[in-house]
């Protein structure tokens, strides 16, 4: 985010800032959407509307009375005041963008890819498809399936901190969740499919649930079945990147975060990572393979991505492995999920909705989970992308890497200029993110490991390519399965 850390509330000001950070803290949101709509809407006065005054009063004399006896009070206050700031210079950006994302004086592309699948969608208005109105029953049904994560507010305070929202500051980490939960739709459902809720016959229950346990690793708290929570993710990113609860965070510390939550759950999920854009297959495959998400972090300009990029971006959205892109424009993330011509179809998280409620025995109604979809798909120029993005790959199974290695390769053959490559070896360094780990689990390397200038995250080098030796694989990934004549 562009705001300061370093702002400063003047005894004039502060009441008018304490207002809007009680509204942000309650059950009135900054930003709040209708279930499934993608449309921004500033909050109204409500009825908390003619108490706000006095509670503005309240905390603007704590303010004053403040000494260095109450620091922490006063750094709280201060990190509540910066996100509300942050929140409302992204609403206002939001709302400016809406009016001019997707419309064109030019008719829209015919053809539309969605993770790997494509659609023709013939004639259409093109004031309708800015609303999403113009799109087939079918492609709003396969959008509407996709897992949408977004702010959350009302939820436990995320330890040690007091926060109980991350509106102004997690909108990466949202990104990064939805691009997993995609991930982990393609691993449990593969990429064609779709359940009746209510539905009694035995795959409809069975696909229900998996759904359900889906989004409850995302749920926030600190539940064990939370796994992904923005709980976790902003307390992994305190203990191993150094970042303050409140701090925003970018692609590459995102990536090593949702990795270093996998390796400690577990989870059947591996999650490989690269900053330097070589993916090490020995890493992937030095025991039984596991299905993996690859995360490729990569920066591809300086202020804006380079036009020579726009190709692969498109490219990669339509590989049967793609599982979306956690990128955005400047300052503010979104998650990239498929294409129409040369603009982006993506899900934004700046919209704050309450925490969902646990239910007893975790039992799940379709409108309780309905704050994870979205039916209106939203587009965006690839000229107005922020250049740091993270790409993600799902490889159910190992003909799945080899397969997308074949079609990265084809890609470079063809000339485009791509931003991965495969190497049969280990990654050149043999530090791994805690004692124990496997290498499997290392990607590019530790999450301790300085990241890239770039994306807010580092100051130093992802550090140098390996060469061109190859090594013999144990098992079941030998040497000959890499050959590059597939």
């Amino acid at each position: 985010m562009t705001v300061t850390d370093d702002v400063k509330p003047s005894t004039d000001t502060a009441s008018a800032a304490a207002a809007s950070v009680s509204e942000s803290n309650t059950s009135t949101s900054i930003v709040s959407a209708k279930e499934g709509s993608c449309t921004p809407q500033v909050a109204g006065t409500g009825e908390s509307g003619p108490s706000q005054p006095n509670k503005s009063q309240h905390i603007g004399e704590r303010l004053v009375g403040m000494s260095s006896e109450n620091a922490p009070d006063l750094a709280l206050f201060r990190n509540q005041v910066v996100n509300t700031l942050r929140e409302w210079y992204v609403l206002a950006s939001d709302s400016i963008a809406s009016l001019l994302e997707g419309r064109s004086l030019q008719n829209p592309a015919k053809d539309l890819w969605l993770l790997g699948k494509h659609y023709e969608l013939g004639e259409q208005v093109d004031e309708q498809a800015w609303e999403g109105a113009g799109y087939s029953a079918e492609v709003l049904g396969d959008f509407s399936r996709l897992i949408w994560c977004t702010y959350r507010s009302q939820y436990p305070p995320i330890a040690p901190s007091a926060f109980t929202t991350d509106a102004g500051w997690g909108c990466m980490l949202r990104a990064g969740q939805t691009l997993l939960a995609q991930a982990l739709q393609l691993h449990h459902f593969g990429r064609d499919w779709s359940f009746s809720w209510d539905g009694a016959l035995d795959e409809d229950v069975r696909r229900r649930e998996l759904y359900t346990d889906i989004v409850k690793q995302f749920f926030d708290d600190y539940s064990s079945s939370s796994t992904f929570s923005i709980h976790r993710m902003a307390s992994l990113g305190k203990q191993f990147e150094g970042k303050d609860i409140g701090e925003w965070f970018g692609p590459y510390g995102t990536a090593a975060i949702i990795r270093e939550l996998a390796r400690q759950a577990a989870h059947e999920l591996s999650v490989y990572t690269t900053t330097d854009g070589v993916v090490y297959l020995a890493d992937i495959c030095e025991h039984d393979f596991k299905p993996t998400l690859i995360l490729v972090a990569s920066m591809l300009g300086i202020d804006r991505v380079n036009p020579v990029y726009y190709p692969f971006i498109q490219a990669s959205l339509t590989l049967p492995q793609s599982a979306g892109v956690a990128g955005g424009r400047p300052s503010s993330a979104l998650y990239f999920a498929g294409f129409q011509g040369d603009e982006l179809l993506y899900l934004d998280p700046h919209f704050t909705r309450p925490a969902v409620a646990r239910r007893p025995e975790d039992r799940y109604s379709q409108s309780d989970l309905a704050s994870y979809s979205c039916n209106v798909p939203r587009r965006i120029a690839l000229n107005r992308l922020d250049p740091c993005m993270v790409f993600g790959y799902y490889c159910g199974t190992l003909e799945s890497l080899i397969d997308l290695r074949s079609r990265i390769e084809l890609l470079a053959d063809d000339g485009m200029r791509t931003i991965m490559s495969f190497d049969n070896g280990h990654a050149p360094t043999a530090t791994l993110s805690a004692p124990g780990t496997p290498r499997s689990q290392g990607g590019g390397g530790s999450l301790l490991k300085k990241l890239p200038p770039s994306c807010s995250d580092s100051e130093e080098s992802a550090g140098p390519r390996s060469g061109s030796g190859e090594v013999v694989l144990e098992g079941e990934c030998s040497e000959e399965e890499w050959v590059t004549e597939l």
